[in-house]
């Protein structure tokens, strides 16, 4: 499905940091990132980088929003913005996999990316022949054993696990692998109520509940 331009990305599942970016075919028109509560943050950046860009929210063909998995407060607040915008303006609202774009962006470079997912398991996205394979699936840290693997930037809350590689930071990328490989595990709904246990969350206990 093609996706109008130009594009307002969010992305929300770093904890405590939103992104946005105005993506208009070749790379980013303008792109900010501000800390904090993702609720208080993500109207000024929106304002913020469609400033930069020298448009408002009715120029935009579209919205794009990073579904995770990652910080749920981060990752709700971004759709659930997108989708206001898209029923008061008209704007399409699409979302996007954090994991898979990591991946096009770490080919090559590794046999899986990760972030960290529930009980000490890790959310992963598996590469072979530099092109993301299968689905993303929570895994035991064991079960990647003598693989190369790096993790996602930001996407452990407290300590980056020990022999893991650099982080990845798919967003430098994303123009390009959006123009070129469209929106990775594109979706048409962006559902901001999936139950909890749809994200891979973080380890923290409060949302530790399984899905229905």
């Amino acid at each position: 499905m093609p996706v109008a331009l130009p594009c307002l990305c969010l992305d929300g599942s770093v904890r405590d940091l939103v992104r946005g970016g105005v993506w208009a075919g070749e790379g980013w028109v303008a792109e900010l990132e501000l800390a904090g509560n993702p609720a208080d943050t993500i109207g000024p950046l929106a304002e913020a980088v469609l400033a930069l860009a020298n448009l408002s929210l009715r120029d935009l063909g579209s919205v794009a929003v990073n579904l995770g998995p990652g910080s749920i407060l981060g990752i709700r607040a971004c759709a659930v913005t997108a989708k206001a915008w898209s029923a008061s303006v008209g704007v399409a609202a699409h979302g996007w996999s954090g994991h898979r774009a990591a991946a096009l962006a770490a080919a090559d470079t590794c046999d899986a990316v990760v972030s960290e997912a529930r009980d000490g398991r890790w959310a992963a996205q598996r590469l072979r022949d530099g092109e993301p394979a299968g689905t993303l699936a929570e895994v035991a840290p064991e079960d990647l054993r003598g693989l190369r693997v790096r993790p996602l930037r930001g996407g452990f809350r407290h300590v980056l696990p020990e022999g893991l590689g650099e982080p990845v930071d798919a967003w430098p990328e994303l123009p390009r692998i959006f123009r070129d490989r469209g929106l990775p595990g594109l979706t048409e709904t962006l559902d901001a109520l999936n139950a909890p246990g749809a994200y891979a969350l973080w380890s923290g206990k409060a949302h530790a509940k399984p899905a229905p």
